[in-house]
């Protein structure tokens, strides 16, 4: 019987053009339709691959039959010719083997002041003639050279038996989407092999389609759904299969869906290791297992061994959970095995794995950077789940603020727990808002908790930096399974969602919880404590109290969520206890932001106006 292990989760798209929108219900957490990137694998010599008994370079243009849905215009639909022709590749498109001609998809320009996508257009290039199975039998596949990227396409290869009825064999659904929050374009040029077999019983031809469309129909009327980089084809191929062929269609690593790159020794937990695996070969492949070797041996474990026939597949984990010993540095190598010599070894490898276990930093991010998280002139909140195993008090949340972000940005922490019962993100505490400088920027940004706050064994926390400012960019680093890593944009409201919508992102944001027990409460030495805002709502007086280290000059500013000064006030204040107060009856009810600075020291509180 198949196993599966792996669960693929699909989510709508709201307003945004970024992210997939979560609707915090189901705690669904991860997504494995992945497939790890390639490494080296030590195999028996290979054999032959098979024989490729059709070819089609687009030198002849007649070979390809074009529908573009009504539109016209090079910059719509299927064209195929020696030129470039849509917005955002570069001049060279597609550096393919033949070169020459090659097949482009576009749809408008997304760019220009009025952007001119078309809406409700499914664009398709199928082979004229059919291609006989007559010589080569059914055990086929098809092979591409391909560039470009995603965005909210959906890229997919049809086939046809009879020549009128088509069926989906592949997309690039499972290629990573490139937006402001990450991602990158596909390899110029890169191979996709499609195996044909499971949809050609009985057949004697077949015809070959490409065809684009959006990913998210429910929303067709969005213009940002139609938005495409470009799709490029060349060098299209038949080829027999081999006799002995894993492929290796998704992985997983992590515990309890979600991978973390720095585990603090308090939240150590056992670590699971999975993949799906798919036998695209003639024969039957024995004694298939899925093997991880920790530091060189120091640790190794294996799956069941299982005998996975022609066109079958089947979900292989590791029997025994891997759980780290201690601090230190964790390189995990994994790799296939079977009793037959795989003959295409190249598509059932897998990346590396290096994770650490520290003291107190809890990472899910993998400390590459590489793209932000931004929303433009919105304030939002990005952030990851963590799911905490040992009850311990957080002391605060640790993040990167990248280049680009306007100095005097106001930026909060802010932590939220999972509920178990509906799946909503339920508020749980949050810091003092702080102002961005230039020193913040590209380096490891600690925002200390006002209070140290218990978190609970057993439960998902979401935790997040946030901005009411625009223009705040968030270092990623590492991608994260569908579900796990969320952006809060406040800029997407509907009757629903009055103060914003959650999305999930696949750009893991560097947002880090930070247990340290001896991190300082006040970060501000000129201060010695700082008291909130109070009465907290208020409908007309407000006083904020503190006690100054040394005599000096108070600047006390209020300003209202765009940024706008509402009140300030300076004075000459005594060591020790104070107090200012300021009238807010006539501030439009709202939420404002109190700041208090002092030689070169500040900090902020939140007010609220009814």
């Amino acid at each position: 019987m198949k196993k599966v292990y792996l669960s693929m989760v699909v989510l709508g798209l709201g307003a945004s053009i970024s992210f997939g929108q979560y609707a915090p219900k189901a705690l669904i957490a991860n997504d494995m339709s992945r497939v790890a990137p390639k490494a080296t694998e030590n195999h028996a010599t290979p054999k032959a691959v098979g024989t490729t008994f059709y070819t089609n370079d687009f030198s002849n243009a007649a070979s390809w039959t074009i529908n573009n849905s009504g539109q016209t215009g090079a910059q719509f639909g299927w064209t195929i010719d020696a030129t470039r022709d849509g917005w955002w590749a570069p001049a060279t498109a597609i550096a393919s083997t033949s070169e020459g001609n090659f097949a482009e998809l576009s749809n408008g320009n997304p760019t220009l002041a009025t952007p001119s996508q078309a809406l409700d257009v499914t664009y398709t290039m199928t082979t004229t003639q059919s291609i006989s199975l007559a010589t080569s039998g059914t055990q086929v596949s098809l092979e591409f050279l391909q560039y470009g990227a995603r965005f909210n396409d959906l890229q997919e290869i049809q086939i046809s038996t009879n020549g009128t009825t088509f069926i989906p064999v592949g997309n690039n659904n499972n290629l990573s989407v490139l937006s402001s929050t990450g991602g990158s374009a596909y390899p110029n040029p890169s191979t996709k092999t499609i195996n044909l077999a499971p949809y050609l019983s009985g057949a004697t031809q077949v015809w070959i389609r490409f065809s684009w469309t959006t990913n998210f129909p429910t929303q067709a009327t969005n213009a940002n759904v139609w938005v495409t980089y470009g799709w490029y084809i060349d060098d299209v191929k038949l080829m027999t299969n081999a006799d002995y062929d894993l492929s290796v269609d998704g992985t997983y690593w992590g515990t309890a869906g979600l991978n973390y790159y720095q585990i603090p020794t308090s939240q150590i937990a056992p670590i699971d290791f999975t993949a799906n695996v798919s036998n695209i070969g003639t024969q039957a492949m024995t004694n298939v297992k899925l093997n991880i070797d920790v530091n060189g041996g120091a640790a190794t474990g294996s799956s069941t061994p299982v005998t996975i026939a022609s066109q079958a597949d089947d979900s292989l984990a590791i029997n025994t959970s891997y759980t780290p010993a201690g601090i230190g540095t964790y390189a995990v190598t994994r790799t296939l095995t079977a009793t037959n010599a795989d003959d295409v070894p190249t598509n059932n490898t897998f990346t590396p794995i290096t994770f650490s276990v520290n003291n107190y930093i809890y990472a899910r991010d993998n400390g590459v950077y590489a793209g932000t998280t931004s929303n433009g002139t919105d304030g939002f909140e990005v952030g990851n789940f963590f799911d905490i195993w040992t009850n311990q008090p957080v002391q605060g949340i640790n993040t990167r603020i990248a280049t680009g972000t306007p100095v005097g940005t106001e930026v909060y922490g802010k932590i939220y727990y999972v509920d178990t019962a509906t799946g909503d993100f339920t508020y749980l505490t949050e810091s003092d808002p702080f102002t961005v400088t230039t020193a913040m920027l590209n380096t490891d940004k600690l925002i200390i908790l006002p209070d140290p706050v218990q978190l609970l064994a057993g439960t998902t926390y979401i935790v997040v930096v946030g901005t009411l400012s625009p223009n705040l960019k968030i270092a990623n680093a590492g991608t994260s399974y569908k579900q796990t890593s969320f952006i809060f944009d406040r800029g997407v409201i509907d009757a629903q969602n009055p103060d914003g919508t959650w999305f999930y992102q696949t750009g893991t944001p560097v947002v880090r919880l930070n247990f340290d027990p001896t991190l300082s409460i006040n970060e501000n030495s000129a201060f010695a404590t700082v008291g909130n805002v109070y009465p907290n709502p208020t409908t007309g007086e407000a006083t904020i109290n503190y006690s100054l280290m040394n005599a000096a000059k108070v600047a006390v500013n209020v300003v209202d969520i765009t940024g706008k000064t509402i009140y300030t006030t300076s004075v000459a204040q005594n060591t020790g206890a104070n107090s200012i107060t300021f009238d807010a009856t006539s501030f439009t009810s709202g939420v404002y932001y109190v700041t208090v600075a002092t030689e070169g020291s500040t900090v902020t509180k939140k007010l609220i106006k009814k």
